[in-house]
């Protein structure tokens, strides 16, 4: 998980910075603002420099800087855009700053709620027509290992700390590394899951979150906003219990935790053991309120 950060995309003018590459104006001379943010390895050497977002680039980086473009194309304004051909001299992806906030970790709003649904609906339906390049790689995410009925290009980290807004609305969805191929639905219950922060008892104390009703019409928000078929609808508790047991499966597999594993935090710093445990903890809390939400959701 990334760190929260930042916010809206719609009116922003597009990026100067100190490099050409096509789609963004130069303006040499500008005196480079470094800040580092988030957590791990996924942002380690993450910089902000004019107002341009410098991360390290792997092999997947080209099909994501097509897939912004796409975006760009398609006049959908939740996205960062990308700068010049996608690279910064030293090889790093390089996209616009998105500036400021996001309601993490307190609860969104019930209005911003249902704008998250909507955010989605918008960028599946933005990217129903692309055609990644000849080759594309993309980075391994759990959700593309689950079974659809249908294939879209998703931000695949919908998480609240990849969302940014003004003022409380949702505006865009920033750090695309994981964005790919993924079943549209099984991408609309991980952000419900994370959004309407289906977690377990611990977590809504810490955060001063909401009671469980008012997180289950949290969802209901979203996926009214998304505009899921109804028909869709009886079986997305149980899509809610999926994704976070997957996402806590995941998160022991990329953490290498075996029977033999000993340590909680990662070399990196990283809470392994917290991050499996409030994963694991919230697929329970589903399931105890599995009623709750299948009546808020219908």
């Amino acid at each position: 998980m990334a760190l929260a950060r930042r916010a809206p995309l719609k009116g922003l003018a597009r990026a100067r910075c100190g490099w050409q590459g096509g789609r963004v104006d130069a303006e040499p001379g500008l005196e480079a603002r470094l800040s580092t943010y988030g957590s791990g390895e996924r942002t380690a050497g993450a910089a902000l420099s004019g107002g341009v977002v410098l991360k390290k680039a792997g092999p997947w980086a080209a099909g994501v800087i097509a897939l912004l473009r796409h975006l760009e194309d398609e006049g959908f304004e939740g996205a960062p855009r990308v700068v010049g051909d996608g690279y910064a001299p030293d090889g790093r992806l390089a996209v616009t700053y998105v500036p400021g906030g996001s309601a993490h970790p307190r609860a969104w709003s019930p209005e911003a709620a249902a704008e998250i649904g909507r955010l989605l609906r918008r960028l599946h339906s933005a990217t129903a027509g692309f055609r990644p390049p000849v080759g594309a790689q993309w980075q391994p995410s759990w959700l593309r290992e689950l079974d659809g009925e249908r294939t879209v290009h998703g931000h695949c980290d919908p998480g609240p700390w990849n969302i940014v807004g003004v003022g409380g609305s949702p505006r865009a969805l920033i750090d695309w590394e994981f964005a790919g191929p993924v079943d549209p639905v099984w991408e609309l219950a991980a952000a419900t899951w994370l959004n309407a922060q289906l977690h377990d008892d611990d977590i809504a104390a810490l955060h001063g979150l909401p009671d469980a009703a008012t997180r289950a019409r949290q969802a209901r928000a979203i996926v009214d906003g998304y505009g899921l078929a109804r028909a869709q609808r009886a079986s997305f508790p149980e899509r809610l219990l999926d994704v976070a047991v997957h996402s806590a499966r995941a998160e022991a597999l990329a953490h290498g935790v075996t029977a033999q594993s000993t340590a909680a935090v990662a070399a990196d710093g990283y809470p392994v053991l917290w991050g499996i445990t409030w994963r694991a903890r919230s697929a329970s809390w589903i399931a105890r309120h599995r009623h709750l939400l299948g009546r808020a959701l219908a």
